[in-house]
């Protein structure tokens, strides 16, 4: 046989035989579309029912390019409005929590960095979709909301007015596996004067991570 046909016949087997040890695509193993139910396991990864309980929370700083150190104080809750839903809820009823950093991002507005002044309290917040029946990864979604912020009395952002709106919206994965979140939250600011889409992005883990490295 022709040496040249003998080295085609040899290249073609061995290429059908990579091929055979490639893992599949995702999109091979995946549906177009996460379930729509959302997940009860996510929620058993993601939040413990025990008193005062709050997930690591970190957000990335598009200016520095680092991640913050842990935002503290997001006491996690499942909803009281569905419960296949976390929200993030200040035991205490007339406090807030750090939520999304919002108390620091929003100072100016507020007229403080504090979260107890601000009184930031969400109690329907993000669902768990999982990209098939069974599946310890998914997606996760933000309920399009507008999220109520209080201000100091002595604010000079609408004296008088006591309280501001900023939109929220977005989504992002979770990996049950590795116990972590990755969140894209969209900011509409526009009923402080600011831009609709206000992109950020966020890590929530049980667990302390280590970043920046």
């Amino acid at each position: 046989m022709n040496k040249f046909i003998i080295f085609l016949l040899f290249m073609v087997t061995l290429s059908a035989g990579c091929r055979e040890e490639e893992p599949p695509f995702k999109e091979d193993l995946y549906p177009e579309e996460p379930l729509s139910t959302p997940s009860s396991s996510a929620i058993n990864v993601f939040h413990q029912n025990i008193p005062n309980y709050q997930l690591f929370v970190y957000r990335y700083n598009e200016d520095t390019k680092l991640w913050s150190n842990r935002i503290i104080g997001h006491f996690s809750i499942i909803s009281t409005q569905d419960p296949n839903y976390l929200g993030f809820v200040h035991p205490v009823a007339t406090s807030g929590v750090t939520f999304l950093d919002m108390h620091r991002l929003y100072a100016t507005q507020i007229g403080s960095t504090n979260a107890v002044t601000a009184k930031i309290n969400v109690d329907k917040f993000i669902g768990f979709f999982p990209d098939f029946e069974g599946a310890k990864t998914g997606i996760v979604r933000v309920v399009p909301q507008d999220i109520t912020v209080s201000k100091n009395p002595n604010s000079t952002f609408e004296p008088g007015v006591p309280t501001f709106k900023i939109g929220i919206s977005g989504e992002g994965t979770y990996d049950e596996r590795t116990a972590i979140i990755d969140l894209e939250v969209i900011f509409n600011e526009t009923a402080i004067g600011g831009p609709a889409a206000v992109k950020r992005i966020y890590k929530m883990s049980p667990s302390a991570l280590t970043l920046n490295l």
